[in-house]
């Protein structure tokens, strides 16, 4: 990208534009600020909003100070929000499930990203649970976020709130120690009740996706059949590693796509069908174990009872 040039955009209005050119002469030692105002013909008070709403990369990185000191030659990319810097996502308290001074469990909605996103540094899980903690008198405001689920992903999300537990979690979850389960509407009827898929998954053209040939990395996931229905089944998936998108994958190669999701050949739906129902682990400072459960949420088709005796997560 030449200086001055931008990228191919959108434009601002109609859409999210996406606008980037590296710093000429004119921006050497120039604050970020005042160089995106500059360029895009934009106000100090719009280009300061959308820096610190986390809409500007500098050489690739987030950077939400709009008095840092630009060099000559810089890449700067703005990438404006479809909706704008709305900043709309807070914390419900309701949906805490656990808290101690070590952990926290919560509740995730569809449709709210676990962490930031390019564009979009406030709405989001760990950057609201920051805001939220902060807020309060008791406590800091430490969160350390090990896992995460995909945006469109309900269910339980855990937190680490003390530099203490960080490590442990981050061990427990590198050795497969946090067991996960997920609950998920598929399209069709599986044939088998029980059956485990161990393709390697990693990003190819853009997107994540099963690879052979050594390509990849190692995934396993065993999924269990609930209940069949006419066109669709209750699946009950336990990943033994964390990939992204790994359950859709996995899914999506046995010819059973979880429903709504079209990213990975299911036909479109109100919402992807895929919940992370429980997760279990033992606690990283008092060794307790501890099971986090939430319920699938409102809009979902009735869920049967499940006997768990099989318990496919296996012990922690």
């Amino acid at each position: 990208m030449s200086p001055g040039r931008m990228t191919k955009n959108a434009g601002i209005r109609g859409g999210a534009g996406v606008f980037g050119w590296r710093a000429g002469g004119k921006e050497k030692g120039s604050a970020l600020g005042e160089a995106v105002s500059d360029y895009l013909r934009i106000s100090k008070e719009v280009a300061v909003d959308l820096i610190d709403f986390g809409a500007v990369h500098v050489q690739g990185k987030m950077v939400r100070d709009p008095s840092a000191i630009l060099s000559q030659g810089q890449e700067i990319i703005v990438s404006f929000p479809s909706n704008g810097p709305s900043r709309f996502y807070q914390i419900e308290p309701a949906r805490v499930i656990f808290r101690d001074p070590f952990l926290l469990a919560y509740d995730k909605e569809a449709g709210i990203p676990s962490q930031q996103l390019p564009f979009d540094a406030y709405n989001n899980v760990f950057a609201a649970l920051s805001r939220y903690l902060l807020a309060q008198k008791k406590g800091g405001r430490y969160v350390a976020l090990h896992h995460r689920l995909d945006t469109e992903t309900s269910g339980v999300l855990l937190f680490a709130l003390d530099p203490k537990a960080n490590e442990p979690i981050a061990r427990a979850f590198r050795e497969s120690r946090v067991k996960k389960e997920y609950l998920a509407w598929v399209e069709g009827r599986p044939e088998n009740d029980r059956w485990s898929c161990e393709a390697p998954i990693g990003k190819a053209g853009g997107k994540y996706k099963a690879l052979v040939g050594g390509e990849g990395k190692p995934a396993r996931t065993v999924f269990t059949v609930l209940s069949r229905q006419q066109d669709r089944s209750l699946v009950m998936a336990a990943p033994a590693t964390g990939r992204t998108h790994q359950i859709r994958i996995h899914l999506a190669l046995a010819g059973h796509p979880v429903a709504g999701d079209r990213a990975y050949g299911a036909k479109p739906d109100n919402r992807l069908y895929l919940h992370a129902w429980r997760l279990r682990l033992k606690h990283p400072v008092s060794g307790k174990v501890l099971s986090f459960e939430v319920p699938v949420p409102g809009g979902w088709p009735h869920v049967p009872e499940i006997d768990w005796s099989g318990d496919a997560g296996g012990s922690v």
